[in-house]
């Protein structure tokens, strides 16, 4: 099987038709065409429907397609390291981190990894846990930094604690609850939530915590995905309340101008983990910057405490 043909197959359903697909590739529309007549014939079946609004995938198109987008990421990964290397870096990382963890960690990690390993070439992407971890089996991610919603990592993926943390209620400094004294004043209020990168209604152990405060009513109206910046400019202006990591907000600090409210609950661990291919631990190179990564995490999370 050629795998151009896998790849032009993944443009023309990306497309959506193959006279657009055929400018894309430059390629002539009749020489398109047979080159999917010939995979069709290799794969023994069809692999997409004509109509007059364009093509539609077939089941089968759908898996080779998949297949064909696959193959050529991978190529734009080695034509990414080969332009990497000629300017001097010998290792290219990607990592994925969550918005708020990323805000708060990551950059004093980036200066850390800078100062020991000058040639790390790092790719960092802010995303949803659940959908950076599945990059990362389906190794578009060499490291990610997220919670964990799941009893054991995926087979064949492996994680490390990087630090304990749990999740509190944080508002803007301004907000009526500061003022009144905390959450205990909050019945008869009309209370605004934010949340993010979870879509109403909270999870369920969040959920349980709102209701043993007695915010059992508590629902997101704002919705906020792969950005934290956002969120903490519509906490601050003291409206919205947010159930939040306490871990990152400790490092941002004042500067990030929210509050803790003390909640009469049980606390609610939510350790943030750093995930990993099995596979990358033959490496010496990614043991190393894993090692690096925990103990920079170890140092961070001292930082934190103090400043509670």
């Amino acid at each position: 099987m050629d795998p151009r043909q896998l790849i032009q197959l993944a443009s023309i359903l990306e497309c959506g038709s193959l006279s657009k697909a055929s400018q894309i590739l430059h390629l002539t529309q009749p020489t398109l065409t047979h080159s999917m007549q010939a995979l069709e014939l290799h794969a023994g079946g069809q692999l997409f429907e004509r109509s007059r609004f364009g093509v539609r995938s077939t089941a089968l198109g759908e898996v080779l397609a998949r297949e064909g987008r696959a193959i050529a990421r991978h190529m734009r990964d080695a034509d990414e390291a080969c332009a990497r290397h000629r300017t001097g870096f010998r290792h290219s990382i990607r990592l994925g981190t969550g918005p708020l963890v990323g805000m708060a960690f990551v950059p004093g990690l980036v200066a850390a990894l800078s100062a020991v390993e000058p040639r790390y070439a790092l790719t960092i992407q802010s995303d949803r846990p659940h959908l950076l971890v599945d990059q990362l089996v389906d190794g578009r991610q060499d490291f990610v930094i997220a919670p964990s919603w799941l009893d054991k990592p995926p087979p064949g993926v492996e994680r490390f604690l990087l630090v304990e943390d749990e999740i509190g209620i944080f508002c803007g400094r301004d907000h009526p609850l500061v003022q009144a004294g905390g959450l205990a004043q909050a019945r008869g209020l009309d209370l605004e939530w934010v949340s993010l990168g979870t879509a109403s209604p909270f999870d369920q152990n969040v959920r349980e915590m709102l209701q043993q405060a007695g915010l059992d009513k508590a629902r997101p109206g704002i919705t906020l995905v792969g950005d934290a910046s956002i969120l903490l400019r519509i906490l601050a202006q003291g409206r919205h309340l947010s159930v939040l990591p306490k871990f990152p907000l400790r490092l941002l600090g004042a500067g990030s101008g929210l509050r803790e409210l003390e909640v009469a609950a049980p606390s609610m661990p939510r350790p943030i983990y750093l995930w990993c291919r099995t596979e990358s631990l033959e490496d010496a190179s990614l043991v190393r910057l894993k090692d690096l990564i925990l103990e920079h995490a170890a140092s961070t999370a001292g930082v934190a405490d103090t400043g509670r």
